[in-house]
């Protein structure tokens, strides 16, 4: 596939959704990835577990009836020489409301709470690792697009310079050899141009998984990251990552949760006391003939004496488990640090390229510019114009990238810092 088919393919794409400016892309995406979608279910299916908690606090209703022919056949009946059969209906109804159960209704609702407290983190996580999922697939398919173009100047140059080769050698003024060595060259550039064109169709595969239709080259624009959500100095940057990375705070949520649940563990040591009332009415039963209502309240409480040692086992379950998400807490907080470390490394490095590398094709350029003066003059040779071209395309492929790394190490920090969401993007979300 040639580098206009490429382009073309891209353009003139069928499906109605097409690629925008990234930010009309990037609240889209947040409105309609799989991910962020499952991630909300998960919310609200927590929020739904403190109803389901709380409904503990409540009281229970129930009731429970019989109904059917009843025979009797006892010494009462066979003394009187009539045997009991008759239609019995009972019904029994029992109001339980529940006074103390050792605060495990308490803590299964600060359980549930800090569940949903945690499903929400973890949206937001979600939220932005998918935002940068969707910032990287739209720069490296701008990334690739720009460098494409690159190799397709470059190579058009060597042909233009292999024809005014050829044109010397008809005219009697150049040599075979520098023809041969300017195709060497165009042979070079075209398998450059072939190679930058599978990294496109490879960008543009990634993009349609991350976004869910293909880009669309012409309406895309470079993207400027929020660089005033960066803060300028390092140790500031580590700070706020620690508090506000969500993997940082569901580290820390976790150890709350296991917290309550050795609260929760230990509610097997106490009694529960329930305020318990009945009614019941029975209706020719057990050959009583006649309607009969009984009405009970009261209280009632179990104490289990012994349960095998299970409660102390849970209790000290949940004690380790609580441990354990201090360890996880410790490692995600260094793990959040090499990220930041990382990323404002990235973000600096590439920001010196850009500098170096902007001087580096502006001087490639004059040179190359200068050297096909003098081929022109007939005063230099064939292989040094091809050696300065080929400079100046890699110096332009050099800056590209660099920029393009520069604008991706600035997305990444905010990940990294747990800033990358909608407002700092300036999103529009419907």
């Amino acid at each position: 596939m040639t580098a206009g088919l490429v382009l073309a393919a891209a353009l003139c794409a069928p499906e109605a959704v097409r690629a925008a400016p990234l930010e009309i892309e990037l609240a889209r995406l947040i409105t309609n990835h799989p991910n962020i979608l499952a991630a909300r279910n998960t919310l609200e299916s927590n929020r739904q577990g403190i109803d389901v908690a709380k409904a503990r606090r409540l009281p229970t209703l129930s009731m429970t009836g019989d109904a059917g022919r009843e025979f009797i056949d006892s010494p009462s009946t066979r003394s009187s020489g009539a045997k009991s059969i008759e239609n019995k209906n009972v019904a029994t109804f029992t109001l339980t409301q529940n006074l103390f159960d050792g605060y495990a209704t308490q803590s299964a609702i600060r359980v549930a709470e800090l569940n949903e407290h945690l499903a929400r983190i973890s949206l937001e996580g979600t939220r932005q690792n998918t935002l940068f999922q969707g910032v990287r697939a739209y720069i490296t398919v701008l990334r690739q697009m720009r460098l494409l173009g690159i190799t397709i100047e470059s190579e058009g140059r060597i042909q233009r310079q292999l024809n005014l080769e050829d044109e010397r050698v008809r005219r009697g003024s150049g040599i075979a050899v520098d023809v041969l060595q300017a195709k060497s060259r165009l042979q070079v550039a075209k398998e450059r141009r072939v190679g930058f064109e599978g990294q496109l169709r490879d960008a543009m595969s990634r993009y349609q998984q991350v976004f869910g239709f293909p880009p669309n080259l012409e309406d895309m624009y470079d993207p400027r990251p929020p660089v005033n959500a960066v803060p300028s100095e390092l140790d500031r940057a580590l700070a706020i990552a620690l508090v506000e990375n969500p993997a940082v705070r569901e580290a820390g949520t976790s150890i709350d949760i296991t917290r309550q649940r050795e609260i929760e563990a230990k509610s097997g040591l106490y009694p529960t006391v329930d305020l318990e009332g009945e009614f019941n009415m029975e209706q020719n039963n057990g050959g009583v003939l006649g309607t009969r209502r009984d009405y009970t309240i009261g209280f009632q409480a179990d104490w289990e004496l012994f349960s095998g040692f299970s409660t102390r086992a849970s209790t000290l379950r949940a004690a380790y488990d609580t441990a354990a998400n201090r360890n996880k807490l410790q490692a995600a907080a260094r793990t959040v640090e090499e990220q930041v470390r990382l990323a404002w490394q990235a973000l600096e490095t590439a920001r010196e390229r850009v500098i170096l590398l902007e001087n580096a094709v502006n001087i490639a350029s004059e040179v190359a510019q200068s050297r096909r003066k003098l081929r022109a003059a007939g005063k230099e040779t064939v292989i040094n114009v091809l050696d300065a071209e080929n400079e100046v395309n890699n110096a332009q492929i050099n800056f590209t990238t660099a920029s393009y790394d520069e604008k991706t190490a600035a997305y990444q920090l905010l990940l990294a810092l747990g800033r990358l969401d909608p407002l700092s993007l300036n999103l529009v979300v419907q």
